[in-house]
């Protein structure tokens, strides 16, 4: 069992070392829902966000995989 498991570390080496590995953390984010802003025209933008049926899509919370919020990101920057 023990040189399977070595076999098994040695090919993710081979495949990926270790140093080229992204971190898998945790990344949490939620948005206030009572922001209020002293610039008018960011508080425009706070206000019509606050009437758009997706803003309770910003007011969840969950626990998600700091990979997954990356490619989130990098998706949303194609796009």
């Amino acid at each position: 069992m023990a040189t399977m498991i070595e076999q098994q570390v040695a090919l993710d080496e081979t495949l990926i070392p270790s140093a080229q590995r992204l971190r898998i953390g945790q990344s949490n984010f939620r948005l206030p829902s009572d922001i209020q802003s002293k610039e008018p025209t960011l508080q425009v933008v706070y206000d019509v966000l606050h009437r758009s049926p997706f803003f309770k899509a910003f007011l969840v919370m969950a626990d998600v995989l700091e990979i997954y919020m990356q490619e989130f990101w990098a998706t949303a920057k194609l796009h």
